[in-house]
């Protein structure tokens, strides 16, 4: 009877993974390490997977507005979030930076 309830436990820790969270009001593009480009408008999500760590650039195409870009990483089927990485700006083409862990 030991080996399903190990094997439950063992699922359970692996569980999860990395989700690179865009919340901006304006115009933005960038690069993810794993990923590649992304660009957009507006609010957004990427799913990393299990990126170990992972990194991004991303900068406003815009004067106005702001950028907030960070990893949000699920564990133990999403009873627990972690963020990771968060940056903000509302900088004239400002640029962010960070990395999940």
């Amino acid at each position: 009877m030991r080996a399903p309830w190990t094997f439950v436990v063992l699922t359970l820790m692996g569980c999860g993974g990395t989700t690179l969270i865009v919340d901006s009001d304006t115009a933005w593009a960038g690069s993810v390490d794993a990923y590649g480009s992304i660009s957009g408008r507006g609010n957004t999500t990427y799913d990393l997977g299990d990126a170990a760590r992972s990194c991004w650039t991303v900068g406003k195409t815009t004067d106005a507005g702001t950028l907030r870009v960070y990893a949000k990483t699920s564990e133990w089927f999403g009873i627990g979030d972690v963020i990771t990485g968060e940056s903000t700006t509302s900088a004239p083409r400002g640029t962010v930076t960070g990395c999940a862990r």
